[in-house]
């Protein structure tokens, strides 16, 4: 398993209360996309584990959650739709009657604890919510249930408070850049800055960049902005991004309001050495001189107003962007 970096505080706290059997059956574990809250959960589970079962086989049941066979942990995450072969945009009701089953079946290992983990709380529709709702109602001694989330705004207020909420701050730079070196080798130190201002501090999210070449995507991006033609630039980006998941998508979108605030600031002191530092500089610096403060700002409201619709409806993406893009 991914070794845990930082969070040493929200782990400690709930382990602690786990051995002294005072953890709620309800856990709300929430913070910023792709900073390591499953890496987090992950570790606290394996633990669990080793205090139920240290002198008894631990290891054999280590595997079977790491193969997501054990049959006292139910994972529950998005599922591939069999129409079409695609990843579904949400946690159905069906899934939590399964997870319902699940509860309410007597437990093969006994004296052990039974899991579940809800990755991401945030997919759950109003069907599968409300259901959901109902068995934190409803808790069952010794269960516990793990809900993860991105954006915890996103939940059912009836969700949230029954849930003991733990939040997980964005990490300082050093743990940001020693869980960065330990999956990619080929930083620069620079980079390894600018990947931190761009994700505001996320592993995960930088590491999905880097994988995807969303870099080169930034400098097209870029490049796009600094136009004010509908060209083949355009079409070619509105045509790569329009394939994107949403979740890639969203991830696009932050992204490009990281382009936008950076042209703001380059307006305000062009001498930021920060920014001078940042890949392609000379172009956010040329994005900031062509752009009007009024038009970088209509922009990012554009797409902060826009989103959610966009992706709740799923509505054409590349219409989206040539919209943004042209002006």
């Amino acid at each position: 398993m991914t070794k845990l970096i930082g969070f040493d505080k929200e782990y400690n706290d709930l382990i602690n209360k786990f051995r002294s059997n005072n953890l709620p059956n309800s856990i709300l574990i929430h913070g910023l996309s792709g900073i390591g809250k499953r890496t987090f959960l992950n570790k606290l589970v394996k633990d669990i584990l080793n205090y139920e079962f240290k002198n008894n086989n631990f290891d054999h049941h280590l595997n079977l959650f790491k193969n997501n066979t054990h049959p006292n942990i139910k994972i529950i995450e998005k599922e591939i739709d069999n129409k079409n072969g695609k990843i579904k945009s949400n946690i159905t009701i069906d899934q939590i009657r399964k997870l319902r089953t699940f509860l309410n079946s007597t437990s093969i290992i006994k004296n052990s604890s039974k899991i579940v983990i809800v990755d991401s709380a945030d997919y759950l529709n109003i069907s599968s919510a409300n259901s959901m709702l109902k068995i934190l109602e409803e808790p069952k001694e010794n269960t516990y249930i793990f809900l993860l989330s991105n954006q915890i705004s996103l939940l059912l207020a009836t969700i949230r408070s029954r849930c003991l909420k733990i939040k997980l701050n964005s990490h300082n730079l050093t743990n940001f850049t020693n869980i960065i070196k330990d999956n990619i080798d080929e930083l620069s130190n620079e980079e390894i800055n600018f990947y931190f201002e761009l994700t505001y501090g996320s592993p995960g999210t930088t590491i999905l960049y880097y994988n995807n070449y969303f870099l080169d995507i930034f400098q097209l991006s870029i490049k796009c902005l600094l136009s004010n033609d509908l060209d083949d630039d355009k079409i070619n980006l509105s045509n790569i991004l329009s394939k994107l998941t949403n979740d890639e998508f969203s991830n696009y979108l932050s992204m490009l309001k990281f382009i936008l605030i950076l042209a703001n600031k380059l307006k305000t002191n062009r001498n930021d050495k920060s920014l001078m530092n940042m890949p392609n500089y000379q172009e956010l610096e040329s994005l900031s001189s062509n752009l009007t403060k009024k038009n970088l700002i209509d922009r990012f409201d554009y797409l902060t107003n826009n989103q959610k619709e966009l992706l709740s409806l799923n509505l054409d993406k590349k219409i989206f962007i040539l919209n943004f893009l042209t002006q």
